[in-house]
């Protein structure tokens, strides 16, 4: 049976990605959630050694604060499923940071989707429609 979670190469996970992000990256913020995000720019050599993947990447950050364990872990794989689910919408350029602010509003999928969804498109990340 095939896993349907994200590769490795679809995260965030390197401190030094992080840093770039959380420091140069765009801050978008809606009730309850932010968004940090950088664009690369599309082709050039130097986008294929920061980027081998070319997908949008993902990393979710949920502090202490916010609740026990499973409360934090639920609310990370409910983001992230809206992620793997709705990324085909995304700019395949665009690393993307969420962090959760009020865990309350993460109870389930529908919510979790709708809050990405907002966001992106506040954030202009969406890849732009071919129709005319």
């Amino acid at each position: 049976m095939k896993n349907s979670g994200l590769a490795k190469n679809d995260r965030i996970y390197l401190n030094n990605d992080f840093k770039d992000i959380l420091e140069q990256g765009v801050k978008v913020y809606i009730k309850g959630i932010v968004l940090w995000y950088r664009l690369y720019p599309q082709g050039g050599e130097a986008f294929f050694k920061a980027r081998p993947s070319q997908k949008a990447r993902i990393a979710v950050i949920v502090t202490k604060k916010l609740g026990n364990a499973v409360q934090r872990n639920r609310c990370k794989r409910l983001l992230k499923e809206a992620f793997r689910i709705n990324r085909h919408l995304i700019n395949n350029s665009a690393d993307c940071i969420f962090c959760p602010k009020d865990i309350n509003l993460f109870k389930d999928y529908s919510t979790a989707s709708a809050a990405f969804l907002s966001l992106v498109k506040k954030a202009k990340i969406l890849k732009e429609s071919k129709d005319p």
